[in-house]
């Protein structure tokens, strides 16, 4: 979706630049210093990159490092208002999942942009949990050392976590300052809630725009970035970032969950917050 509002002739959409998961940009390198974590680090490179030099190559990218090395001290709100200067005229869709990782990180995202707004977008707890168990399977087939085993029970908390991050956060703020939606509408429909969103941004919502926006593939960062910086985003997203429209598989909150070894369900505070997000 951020690939996707990123297309609007008026908004740019970043990759996963994960700003706001610590103080500085020194920080930021020592969050994302271990070997499973430095691959985070870039989406920052490819949009300085971008920004900089208005292409991604080996080169530029280089410069983009070499630029971020030699700013340590630089604050995260000072990097995100530099990125947003090179993107003048148009407004900045961010979407790093650090975001909402941790509350301190949602306190340095709107103490560095108190004006912004905050598209709160949704999942089925079950179609998410699927989601993150293959995910994880993945990574850990693709890994050659032996690793950590996989915590099916994590995967659950993980979602009531973030979500109630954002609800505690959003709920602080002025009404008009944030919308939550179900991600499976959107795609279901995207004419009418992409049209429903640019008006809740006070921007462009005729047809071109709107079209404009049903093709993230068109974003310079909806790929496999230079040797040097090869992701910034979900890697299936890099690999074939066209818009799935249509409705999900149907998904409910009863069934055992595919994951659980032991073949539990969703817990009653799951399903409790599911269905108050609308979700049967």
């Amino acid at each position: 979706m951020c690939g996707v509002l990123g297309q609007h002739p008026q908004l740019y959409g970043l990759p996963e630049t994960n700003f706001f998961v610590a103080d500085t940009v020194a920080g930021i390198f020592q969050r994302f210093a271990g070997p499973g974590d430095r691959h985070r680090t870039h989406g920052l490179a490819r949009t300085i990159a971008q920004l900089h030099d208005g292409e991604q190559t080996e080169a530029t990218v280089e410069r983009a490092w070499q630029w971020l090395r030699e700013r340590p001290a630089m604050t995260v709100r000072e990097l995100a208002w530099h990125v947003a200067a090179r993107a003048p005229d148009r407004q900045l869709v961010e979407k790093s999942p650090s975001n909402c990782a941790e509350p301190s990180n949602l306190a340095r995202l709107y103490h560095t942009f108190p004006a912004a707004r905050f598209l709160h977008l949704t999942r089925h707890p079950r179609s998410t949990g699927k989601s993150l168990n293959q995910a994880r399977q993945e990574q850990r087939a693709r890994r050659f050392r032996a690793t950590a085993p996989l915590n099916p029970v994590r995967i659950e908390e993980n979602w009531l976590k973030v979500h109630g991050y954002i609800l505690r956060f959003t709920e602080q703020l002025p009404i008009e300052q944030s919308i939550r939606l179900q991600g499976e509408q959107l795609l279901a429909d995207p004419d009418r809630y992409l049209a429903q969103i640019a008006a809740w941004l006070g921007i462009r919502a005729d047809a071109e725009a709107i079209e404009r926006m049903k093709h993230p593939e068109n974003s310079p960062f909806a790929c496999i970035g230079p040797a040097n910086a090869r992701g910034g985003n979900n890697r299936k997203y890099l690999e074939d970032p066209r818009l799935r429209v249509g409705s999900p598989s149907p998904a409910n909150l009863t069934d055992p969950l595919e994951w659980m070894p032991s073949g539990e369900g969703l817990s009653p505070t799951t399903v409790a917050l599911a269905r108050f997000f609308g979700y049967r």
